[in-house]
């Protein structure tokens, strides 16, 4: 269920307001200005009038918005310099945004009450650093190819007539793991890795990957099919079979040369894991007319090729 932080989130974002969380409230901010949020979880006046004085002093809009009705009693009295999104105002919003993303014209809403700027496409990604609450959006690799990006690329490929954006959830872990040559501690291998919460496969995560919080190019978010106690698992035995091996020593023994081959393998029991989280990488699913191609949206690379035979 899609949360009310997301949705008010993504009618920000679809300004280019960078949000973050500040003092237990969302905060948006763009051209050295802030607007300070109420979410309002249930209506209750006492709650709203108390975050009306606590920020009395900010110079900038206030809005309370909250998914359900607001009955016209609770707007009687209320702070006239207090701005309310309630839920159909909210539920408007939310479908115009989504509308422009795909028709790529933008409509007076919600948000241009507040400022009239311009805005770039994507959310910068220094507001990534200031952002405490994952619920303000999911943490989405930056995509380096758009819609005219994959149009061309297919084009000289499966000739693609149909394209589909999907974000693919993946558990981000950094690892520790010691490796041992019998019972000796012969080493320990440090990194970061991802294991696909759909496949789980598990690949090598640069902990320097650019990510954004919200995408304007129309998606779908997949849900992953395994626990995060499931990708654990499956990480520490993709660790265990890539850090086993035999290693060679040698000896001189009584004038002789003894070559002897010794196992070197962690311990699965002592492998550290640490979770980053969840991350989704942006995946290009492609239909022409000579096949299908998935691409990586993030690096461009073609992830599987099927053509169909003429």
């Amino acid at each position: 269920m899609t949360s009310l932080a997301k949705v008010v989130a993504e009618i920000l974002q679809a300004r280019d307001f960078e949000v973050i969380e500040r003092d237990g409230h969302m905060v948006a901010r763009k051209n050295g200005q802030e607007v300070l949020l109420f979410l309002m979880g249930t209506v209750d006046r006492a709650a709203a009038d108390a975050f009306i004085a606590k920020c009395r002093g900010h110079r900038g809009k206030k809005v309370i918005a909250t998914l359900e009705a607001i009955p016209p009693a609770f707007l009687d009295g209320l702070d006239r310099s207090v701005t309310v999104w309630d839920r159909g105002a909210l539920e408007h919003e939310i479908g115009r945004t989504r509308i422009e993303r795909v028709v790529g014209e933008r409509d007076h809403g919600l948000v241009d009450e507040l400022m009239a700027e311009d805005y770039p496409r994507l959310v910068s990604p220094e507001l990534l650093e200031d952002v405490k609450d994952a619920s303000v959006g999911e943490r989405i690799v930056r995509p380096v190819l758009g819609v005219e990006d994959i149009r061309e690329l297919s084009r000289k490929t499966v000739s693609g007539f149909r394209y589909r954006l999907e974000l693919v959830p993946h558990y981000v872990y950094g690892y520790i793991c010691p490796l041992y040559m019998g019972e000796e501690k012969v080493g320990v291998e440090r990194g970061t890795l991802s294991v696909n919460a759909l496949t789980h496969k598990v690949e090598s995560w640069n902990d320097r990957t650019e990510v954004v919080y919200a995408l304007e190019i129309s998606h779908r978010t997949l849900e992953p099919a395994i626990t995060t106690e499931d990708a654990r698992r499956i990480a520490k035995r993709e660790l265990v079979r890539v850090n086993s091996y035999d290693k060679e020593s040698i000896r001189e023994e009584n004038h002789v040369t003894i070559t002897e081959k010794r196992r070197v393998t962690p311990r699965e029991a002592e492998i550290h894991l640490e979770d980053r989280g969840i991350y989704y990488i942006p995946i290009w699913c492609v239909e022409g007319v000579h096949g299908i191609i998935i691409v990586n949206a993030s690096s461009g690379k073609i992830v599987s090729e099927d053509y169909y035979r003429l």
